[in-house]
């Protein structure tokens, strides 16, 4: 048990076998388990589903927004949650992802090990497996416009930016460069972060000897060699309309601004292609570039 850090758990009509695999990973690692619930429909399965782990002696707060408010908002909600009991760390978990048995130790010694190097330690995330396809997703990290997709060895390595959930971040490092950015609902909010604690001064690492099942985007194809997520319409509203957040934020990286700019160009031209919903995804996405340039934030008022 390790007593100092807590989970949290944002859920939106989750899958109630994959949250329950979860919790129970969880349940034996950490000393808290914070879900932010964003008014699922399931509210009543996972209330019960939360229960049956409080009743075996596990401590699991569940706490319900009455309308979904986003990513960001639900995950400062946790830490909030967390910071009120004490928590030294957060671990940050998507409603799908598995941990493994050994997932909260392994960070706490990846941690401890890059610290006495004197490494300004922001974040450490695992590598990442699909538990469908197998696949090993790379550790990025960005040069200028330019990506290099490292496979994953033995020592943890610096990357440019980490996903989301298996996110392992001291509550002090929190303090300083601050919560998530609620404005964006979802999308890049992980990824803002990163650059956000990168220009205080910290890094953030992938550690390869600590992986996790974690699916990334609707479905998978492969184009020219290459694969790459495929979303729904409307989540590509909140990708184009952060990117260009992205693009117009002071605090990020010129080369990365410049890869975001022409790789729109590109997922547009694919996905209008690839969508069997083109009328929507081509009107959802228009819009995910106008409300970017506007300015606009929060959840997409949009129905199509």
């Amino acid at each position: 048990m390790t007593n100092a850090v807590s989970s949290i758990t944002v859920t939106y009509n989750p899958d109630l076998d994959l949250l329950s695999r979860q919790i129970g990973s969880l349940a034996h690692q950490v000393s808290h388990l914070i879900i932010i619930d964003n008014a699922s429909a399931n509210i009543d399965a996972i209330e019960l589903l939360v229960i049956n782990f409080v009743n075996q002696g596990f401590s699991i707060q569940l706490k319900k927004l009455d309308e979904n408010k986003g990513l960001g908002f639900g995950q400062n909600r946790g830490i909030e949650l967390a910071k009120e009991s004490n928590s030294s760390h957060i671990i940050i978990l998507d409603q799908d992802s598995i941990p493994s048995p050994e997932f909260i130790t392994k960070m706490l010694l990846s941690e401890k090990v890059l610290l006495s190097k004197e490494l300004p330690v922001g974040a450490i995330g695992p590598v990442y497996f699909n538990e469908v396809s197998g696949e090993i997703y790379p550790i990025t990290k960005y040069y200028g416009p330019f990506i290099e997709r490292i496979k994953p060895k033995h020592e943890p390595v610096e990357a440019t930016f980490l996903i989301a959930s298996g996110c392992f971040i001291r509550m002090s490092v929190l303090e300083d460069v601050g919560l998530m950015n609620e404005d964006l609902f979802i999308d890049y909010v992980d990824v803002e972060w990163c650059f956000r604690a990168k220009s205080k001064g910290y890094l953030v690492y992938a550690d390869p000897e600590i992986v996790m099942s974690h699916t990334i985007g609707d479905n998978r194809v492969s184009i020219l060699g290459r694969t790459i997520s495929v979303h729904s319409p409307i989540r590509r509203y909140y990708l184009y309309r952060n990117s260009i957040f992205m693009v117009k934020n002071k605090s990020i990286d010129f080369g990365y601004k410049l890869r975001e700019v022409t790789f729109n160009i590109l997922r547009l031209s694919i996905f209008l292609i690839l969508s069997k919903e083109k009328k929507k995804y081509f009107k959802y996405s228009m819009k995910g570039f106008s409300d970017g340039f506007k300015g606009v934030v929060g959840k997409c008022p949009y129905t199509f």
